[in-house]
């Protein structure tokens, strides 16, 4: 989802009706994004509407802000992190320990051109990335987002999230016995790896 400067104008004059149509679309990947670190949906969906509290209530000083999805995701990943420090009993180490939940691929017109079968082979090969890897492609591929944004969310380099890419893409592609090298992407399955 694009939010427009338009949009962005209404909420800063306070306009609700486009305040709840941004928090209705963010708020559920918000709450699943805080979730995959703090592994309560609850505790989830109170950092979330804190975070959205703050926002409602700084809206007028928000006009700097170029990208409000990444400026919410950031927001949601510093509340949540706060929220680890001071709960002591949640543990956060790297961004190997997150438990992150991909939504899977079906059939529709973007994978017309791949089976049924190999969708639901591409699903396995998705779930047994690593966690980071898991991250980077649910900001990516889920959220839309370009590796810019997604380095910004994460707090980590654009080098680190191409890796990631390299990693996700290979190990998908020796799941589903792909040879990546020959150059020749006639496959839809290796145009789909490769359409990152």
């Amino acid at each position: 989802m694009k939010i427009s400067e338009d949009h962005m104008c209404l909420i800063r004059k306070g306009n609700e009706e486009a305040f709840r149509q941004l928090f209705t679309v963010l708020y559920p990947r918000l709450v699943q994004f805080s979730k995959s670190f703090i592994k309560s949906v609850e505790i989830a969906e109170d950092i979330v509407m804190e975070v959205f509290v703050k926002f409602w209530q700084a809206r007028e000083k928000v006009e700097g802000i170029k990208d409000i999805k990444t400026y919410l995701f950031i927001s949601v990943r510093n509340e949540t992190y706060s929220t680890l420090k001071k709960e002591g009993k949640y543990s956060f180490e790297t961004l190997d320990d997150v438990d992150v939940l991909l939504k899977k691929y079906q059939t529709n017109p973007e994978m017309l051109m791949i089976t049924e079968e190999n969708i639901g082979a591409i699903n396995e090969a998705i779930d047994l990335l690593p966690p980071k890897c898991k991250m980077v492609f649910k900001l990516i591929r889920e959220e839309g987002l370009d590796k810019r944004q997604a380095s910004k969310i994460l707090n980590i380099s654009v080098k680190t999230i191409d890796n990631q890419i390299s990693i996700a893409v290979k190990k998908i592609a020796d799941v589903l016995n792909i040879d990546l090298t020959t150059g020749n992407y006639s496959s839809h399955i290796q145009m789909f790896l490769l359409s990152f």
